[in-house]
C-alpha cells in the first residue's frame, strides 16, 4: 500500500532547486503587487481624475512603456514601502513590473450603469 502511494505521489515531487525558484518567484511577485498597491494609492491621492483618465488612455492606445512611469510617484512609493530612497540597480525591475500592474488594472474606473 505504501509503495503504491509513493509511486502515485512521485508525480507531484518537486526537486529542491525548483521549490527554491518557485519561492523566489512568489516573493518577488508579492513585493511587486505590494508596491503596485502603494503606487496606485499615491496616484489616487495626488492626481486628478482627468489626469488618471488621460494616463489610462495613453496606456490603452500605446501599451506600457517606461515613459508613463512617474518618477516622483516611484520615489514616494519606495520611500513609503521600503523606508529608503530608490536604488536603480535594485529597484528598476521591481518598479517597472509594479507600474505594469498598476496600468493593466486601470487607473480611472468607469461606471457602466451611467449612460453618457
Amino acid at each position: 500500500m505504501n509503495t503504491t502511494m509513493n509511486q502515485a505521489m512521485s508525480q507531484f515531487y518537486i526537486d529542491q532547486e525548483t521549490a527554491i525558484n518557485i519561492q523566489k518567484f512568489c516573493s518577488e511577485e508579492l513585493k511587486t503587487v505590494r508596491l503596485a498597491r502603494v503606487i496606485h494609492k499615491v496616484m489616487m491621492n495626488i492626481l486628478s481624475k482627468q489626469t488618471l483618465a488621460r494616463l489610462d488612455k495613453i496606456y490603452a492606445a500605446k501599451g506600457f512603456s517606461a515613459s508613463i512611469q512617474i518618477n516622483q510617484i516611484s520615489n514616494i512609493a519606495i520611500r513609503e514601502m521600503l523606508d529608503r530612497e530608490v536604488v536603480h540597480a535594485f529597484d528598476d525591475a521591481l518598479l517597472s513590473n509594479s507600474w505594469k500592474k498598476v496600468y493593466s488594472a486601470g487607473l480611472c474606473p468607469t461606471d457602466t450603469k451611467i449612460s453618457h
